[in-house]
């Protein structure tokens, strides 16, 4: 099998905006348990189904690329309701990837899309950085799973990093990402589809004060591309943020609140005011688990992102989402216009 430039495992939302950005320069090759991931519908890149607990055949499929990107992960509410499975494709999946890269001679390194959350969620003190430390009992007990797989997949691709010498395994810690096609169940999407129906936006009582570190998809697309340049090229250097970990996040976090508010205030600016959703607060009778103190003792070091990634001016919360609801308002006027829509 010849050698070709970058393989993304995981055809989700990050995964497939990787291989729509990367393969303006690169030839990419898409990799997931699925034969026809709907994100790559209209994607002009080669796809090959692949499960990767199995290593005969990630080493069959995946062939010779120069550079790896791993972005699968089986994530909540499905991690809690099948974890054999979820520990087989976390973890074991995470382990074959690696090894893959390990022993394929054309294959220069490895990219881990991590997560942010693995710092946990509440009793922040000192600086947020690359070292900040793994908290996985700092998080709601629906994400303890989530958050111990992002940790197991992280320590797997750094043990790597440090066994094999000659190649470069990185992590990107991403904020939660932003972006016109993240994740149906994610609370921005919920709240701009509501907001957009003239429904109520609805964030939780017990965690509206949670603060939340957000990424725009577009800034994850850029500091990839610097990273798979980087290793393609042969410049990466040991000395590099904690041996190739690094955050990926506006530095500034915002709580579900504030996200409520700013998805209302960009439903009813890009609506002219035709759409005026309700903020309604839900109490679901849970004991509440953030004070409104929280966002404030969170604070952040991002200070590579420039000098590492290439990564600078980086787009607000505020920003990605009042470019989604608008893009959603522009595409609802053209695809809905003779339907009366409000947009």
């Amino acid at each position: 099998m010849r050698a070709y430039d970058v393989a993304i495992v995981g055809a989700g939302f990050v995964g497939s905006a990787l291989a729509t950005h990367l393969s303006r320069d690169y030839e990419v090759v898409t990799f997931d348990v699925k034969a026809a991931p709907p994100l790559l519908k209209g994607l002009d890149v080669e796809h090959r189904p692949c499960d990767i607990t199995r290593f005969d055949e990630v080493k069959d499929k995946l062939g010779k690329p120069k550079v790896v990107i791993h972005t699968a992960i089986i994530q909540i509410p499905a991690i809690n309701e099948f974890r054999e499975r979820a520990f087989a494709v976390n973890v074991l999946g995470t382990q074959n990837v690696c090894r893959l890269v390990k022993e394929t001679a054309e294959t220069a390194g490895l990219i881990l899309t991590g997560s942010w959350h693995v710092f946990g969620e509440r009793e922040y003190g000192g600086v947020i950085d690359v070292a900040f430390g793994y908290r996985p009992d700092k998080v709601e007990e629906r994400a303890k799973l989530y958050v111990v797989s992002k940790m197991l997949q992280e320590g797997v691709v750094r043990f790597y990093d440090a066994m094999v010498g000659e190649k470069e395994f990185t992590i990107l810690r991403l904020g939660t990402v932003l972006g016109e096609r993240m994740p149906e169940k994610s609370a921005a999407n919920i709240f701009i589809t509501n907001g957009l129906q003239g429904k109520p936006i609805t964030p939780y009582k017990h965690s509206m004060h949670r603060p939340m570190l957000y990424v725009a998809v577009e800034d994850v697309c850029q500091a990839f591309h610097s990273r798979v340049k980087t290793i393609v090229d042969g410049e990466t250097g040991k000395a590099a943020s904690a041996r190739h970990v690094f955050n990926l996040f506006y530095p500034e976090p915002i709580t579900i609140l504030e996200l409520a508010v700013l998805i209302r205030e960009a439903v009813i600016l890009h609506t002219d005011g035709r759409i005026t959703p309700e903020l309604k607060v839900v109490d679901k009778g849970l004991p509440g688990l953030f004070g409104t103190e929280n966002k404030h003792s969170m604070r952040t070091d991002v200070s590579d992102l420039n000098s590492l990634l290439n990564v600078s001016n980086m787009t607000s919360p505020k920003a990605a989402i009042f470019a989604i609801v608008k893009g959603r308002c522009e595409a609802a006027q053209i695809d809905h216009k003779t339907r009366g829509s409000a947009c």
